[in-house]
């Protein structure tokens, strides 16, 4: 990050910038391991969704089939069935 100055900063020895390098480096692990979780948190909640709606498509059309044998109108048939 920069401070948002035009100063030149003093030169590092070789032993700073290995720190610095090595800083680097782990926060660069760790933020690769940190978008790795967030991608399989986000396919497993994703896959939850889906068989939620699949379960929801499903319990529209037993409700649909009801309203129809009981000759009631359903006030879910507007509602846009998700499919997988």
């Amino acid at each position: 990050m920069s401070s948002g100055t035009n100063q030149e900063m003093a030169p590092l020895t070789r032993e700073e910038a290995a720190i610095f390098e090595r800083r680097l480096e782990m926060a660069r692990s760790q933020l690769d391991n940190i978008d790795a979780e967030i991608e399989r948190e986000l396919a497993d909640v994703r896959e939850r969704i889906g068989a939620l709606q699949e379960k929801r498509a499903a319990s529209l059309k037993v409700y649909d089939a009801a309203c129809t044998m009981l000759g009631i109108e359903n006030e879910h048939e507007t509602e846009p069935v998700a499919a997988g």
